[in-house]
């Protein structure tokens, strides 16, 4: 621990005598007045000195100072168990924990106490060390080292760091990492049981919180029994994970393994807590060769299976079965007292093994989406390609589809327009010849429904004013050959929404219907058409009237009359009104067309 320079300038004692006693009035005058005290070799174990008994222990270590050394001003203990205090010739010079009562806990805590060196004499001179503890629990006091404080403090730094620092360090890390292994068995709960290991890593990281906690959250006797029992539970924990890990389908040791952690837990409470650091090395001594015997298979399957992963976990808890049979050792005293626990250690490296698995796994996810995504591409983009055949072959049957039905509604007005003058023209001529007028008036009808079906097929066959429009320059030559004035007042309109072009072409054919019976049988001199948009009610009001006589009762020939035109506009959701002008002659007819169609 301390270079051959500076041992030439500390003092090693490795002897003292010990007076063991409860009474806890006892002063250390009095203690020094006393010769009831035994010589003990330095470190030592009350186990094995003074078993059964609880109480404090004074040590006592006379010595004379060395010319050839510095003065000493301070005292360096490395473990004192449970707790300590320190008096030179009678006076105190510092002190770790209670003394008496529920003694608080430092005995994994090196100890550095400095004083004045005036405290020393150059002649005989007592230093005095005052040990509380209980019985059973490794209890005793380690070598006492005392030199200049430049020379012990880097001792006790060192001892700091082993026993406290990196027990602290250790736990934090190894409880991190369950954290992370609960977290990652909670997303991937398919993955080999990492949810056992993440709890086993978990009660790894509490059992430790003895190595460097002075308090404890229970008492005495009942913090020991379970942080013992944690070694059974961590044990068990950890064995199912690496039976579910290697998948080796045991179904009768996992069920043995819960029930021998639940058993220890059992048997550790019920029983008196004095002697478990015994019975607790005999409880787990059963549940070792197990774990061991796991370990071997897990790097031996790690090995056969190329699995870097289940090879770093394996050598970590192997790690931590060996240390831990070392730690057993020394609280059974098989070792020096002042041994250094090793097993809390391996949390660091249980904390590296979850982060490399954690990392492995994922990548090997990040691979497998990478994966399925390529392969979801490469089977959208086929998809892709088949729906875009599909499409294209119900455009062509769509585009098929519109055309046939194009020409069955071309043909049909053909048949309703043309061919139907052409059957009345021809039933009439069978019961009476026709005069030329007649015949004129036949034509142009049979013309006139020839227009209305190739305007039909105009792009802009969806514009209404369009439509109108070009109405007009067709019938303007009829209109005037009959001497009917035309009053045209049309105003700019918002474009209908919704209607097909089969819709206006309907509405046309109302038009035409008013038209043709105004010019065949009202005798008027005018016809008014006006168009304007009613924006309050959304409406576009196309009104038709004439100067005429009124429309009979029935018209000729078609059955193109009333009844007709209220069939069309029903058709295509307009409202159709028919009625006098106000001064009670000619015939007005009124049409409310919604600007968006009506469903």
């Amino acid at each position: 621990m301390a270079s051959n320079s500076s041992n030439q300038q500390i003092y090693l004692f490795e002897q003292a005598k010990v007076l063991f006693s409860s009474d806890n009035t006892l002063l250390a005058s009095d203690v020094l007045s006393l010769n009831a005290k035994k010589t003990v070799r330095l470190p030592n174990s009350w186990d094995n000195t003074q078993a059964d008994f609880e109480g404090q222990g004074w040590y006592q270590i006379d010595f004379r100072l060395d010319p050839g050394k510095p003065a000493p001003n301070a005292v360096f203990i490395q473990r004192a168990i449970m707790n300590a205090h320190v008096y030179i010739n009678g006076q105190w010079v510092g002190g770790l924990g209670t003394l008496e009562g529920e003694i608080t806990r430092h005995w994994n805590y090196p100890y550095l106490f400095q004083f004045s060196s005036e405290l020393i004499t150059p002649g005989n001179n007592t230093l005095l060390v005052q040990v509380a503890g209980y019985k059973n629990y490794r209890s005793g006091l380690g070598r006492v080292w005392l030199g200049p404080s430049k020379v012990l403090e880097p001792m006790y730094d060192s001892s700091y760091r082993w026993q406290v620092t990196g027990s602290m360090l250790a736990t934090l890390v190894a409880f991190a990492s369950g954290l992370l292994l609960l977290l990652f068995a909670k997303f991937f709960q398919e993955q080999e049981g990492f949810f056992f290991f993440s709890l086993a890593v978990i009660v790894f990281a509490i059992r430790n919180i003895g190595y460097f906690t002075d308090w404890t959250p229970l008492p005495h006797a009942q913090w020991g029994q379970l942080i013992h029992s944690l070694h059974a539970w961590f044990a068990a924990l950890y064995g199912l994970f690496l039976i579910r890990y290697m998948n080796l389908g045991w179904n009768w040791i996992p069920k043995g393994l819960m029930a021998y952690a639940a058993a220890v837990s059992l048997i550790t409470f019920t029983f008196n807590s004095d002697q478990i650091l015994h019975f607790t090395f005999w409880l787990l001594l059963p549940v070792i060769p197990v774990v061991f015997v796991l370990n071997v298979l897990l790097l031996s399957h790690s090995w056969r299976t190329r699995n870097f992963e289940g090879a770093i976990l394996g050598c970590s808890s192997l790690l931590f079965v060996l240390l831990s049979i070392r730690d057993l050792a020394t609280m059974l005293n098989l070792l020096p007292l002042e041994s250094i626990l090793l097993s809390q250690y391996t949390g660091i490296l249980l904390f590296l093994s979850a982060c490399w698995i954690i990392f492995r796994r994922y990548l090997t996810l990040l691979q497998e989406l990478k994966t399925s995504n390529e392969s979801l591409n490469s089977e959208l983009a086929i998809r892709e390609q088949q729906l875009f055949h599909q499409f294209n072959l119900l455009r062509k049957v769509e585009q098929q589809r519109a055309q046939d039905d194009e020409r069955r509604r071309i043909m049909q007005d053909i048949h309703d327009g043309v061919g139907s003058s052409l059957v009345s023209a021809l039933n009439l001529s069978e019961t009476k010849p026709l005069s030329q007028d007649e015949m004129r008036d036949v034509l142009q009808e049979c013309l006139d429904d020839l227009r209305m079906a190739i305007d039909s097929l105009d792009p802009q066959s969806d514009d209404l004013l369009a439509l109108l429009g070009n109405f007009r320059w067709r019938y303007e030559r009829r209109l005037k050959a009959s001497g009917v004035t035309l009053l045209w007042s049309v105003a700019d309109i918002p474009k209908l929404e919704g209607y097909r072009s089969r819709d206006l072409f309907d509405l046309l054919r109302i038009v035409q219907e008013i038209f043709a019976n105004s010019l065949k049988h009202a005798n008027a001199s005018t016809i008014e058409l006006s168009v304007r948009w009613d924006e309050i009610n959304d409406n576009v009001l196309l009104n038709i009237s004439d100067n005429g006589e009124g429309m009979p009762s029935n018209t000729l020939g078609r059955g193109r009359g009333l009844a007709h035109m209220k069939i069309r506009a029903r058709a295509i959701r307009i409202e159709l009104y028919i009625g006098r002008n106000p001064d009670e002659r000619g015939v007005a007819v009124f049409m409310t067309i919604p600007r968006m169609r009506k469903t």
